[in-house]
């Protein structure tokens, strides 16, 4: 009886054990996961600020601001100095466990140019589309005007107000890109993403109303030249892009002569005033990452580039961390 009350205080005392060792190796896990992430959010932030640093230099030292340039060109290539621009192109910091992308801050619909929506339309087969567009327009100038006017085919306080959304219109500047989402029937307009909305205090004029052409998706390069989706012209701009962005090949050397000359015409080749810096970093397991994206100015002078008056902060229009 004695050894069975033994052996049972024995094997209840292993339970506890095994028990008590699972849990601990659980938060020694979660432990170093917390502190793993934190660490790749510093290693992410300072590459973003580096890299950040290095393209304004690249302004500084190269006033070309055409996207494509490589170390090889001419202006380039006495100078002990990579091209550090809006270009998508990824740099690599801390033994290639860190990667930051410069791109384009401008890139998507535009809310002060919503015009630009029926870019490549054709009036008599997209005769729908083209109405909903000026409808939203319309929509759009209700709801940031001052007054309760309504437009031909408008929005305003009341219809707003039957809809169950009683503070709505703002009757002023909008201040967040998602308030597109508000106006009526955006799900048939809004077909691409949308483009950053300078905050609060900044008027901003974005450097050129064509989207640029480095990241255009495919429905944009189908839609601004006038191609379907599916054809070989877009396949081959899908294919000079990927180059670009992959391999570093100039797209001068991937397109032929015509279609590189309508594609200019329709498209931005010259590099933002905004910048998306975008910062990957990941242990060298890679089972975990952070990442960090962050929408600035990026020219000198413009307005918007300084946060305070005294001019001793740059300015971060756009902060996401996930």
């Amino acid at each position: 009886m004695a050894l069975l009350m033994v052996l049972g205080v024995l094997a209840a005392s292993l339970v506890m054990i095994a028990h008590l060792m699972f849990f601990t190796q659980v938060f020694t896990k979660e432990s170093f996961g917390v502190s793993r992430q934190s660490s790749l959010r510093y290693q992410a932030e300072s590459a973003a600020e580096t890299a950040f640093w290095l393209h304004l230099t690249d302004r500084r030292l190269f006033s070309n601001r055409a996207i494509g340039q490589t170390a090889d060109d001419a202006l380039r290539a006495d100078a002990d100095f990579p091209p550090w621009m809006l270009d998508g192109r990824p740099h690599e910091f801390e033994q290639e466990l860190c990667t930051v992308y410069l791109a384009s801050g401008e890139t998507g619909t535009q809310a002060t140019n919503l015009a630009a929506l029926k870019t490549g339309l054709d009036a008599s087969n997209d005769a729908d589309l083209i109405t909903d567009i000026d409808a939203f327009i319309d929509a759009y100038n209700d709801y940031v005007d001052t007054d309760d006017l309504r437009r031909n085919e408008g929005y305003e306080r009341d219809d707003y107000a039957n809809d169950g959304y009683e503070t709505l219109p703002r009757n002023g500047r909008i201040e967040f890109r998602a308030e597109l989402y508000w106006l009526p029937n955006w799900e048939a307009v809004l077909r691409d993403p949308l483009c950053i909305v300078p905050p609060r205090g900044f008027n901003y004029t974005f450097s050129t109303s064509r989207p640029d052409f480095y990241s255009a998706s495919d429905a944009q390069l189908a839609l601004y030249l006038g191609l379907d989706e599916d054809s070989r012209e877009v396949a081959l701009l899908r294919e000079a892009i990927d180059a670009w962005n992959n391999d570093g090949v100039p797209v001068e050397d991937s397109l032929d002569l015509t279609l590189l000359t309508q594609a200019k015409a329709r498209f931005n080749f010259n590099e933002a005033t905004v910048a998306l810096v975008a910062a990957v970093a990941q242990d060298p397991g890679r089972e975990i990452s952070t990442e960090l994206r962050t929408t600035r100015v990026a020219r000198f002078g413009a307005t918007g580039f300084f946060a305070d008056s005294r001019k001793e902060c740059l300015s971060i229009w756009e902060r996401v961390r996930e």
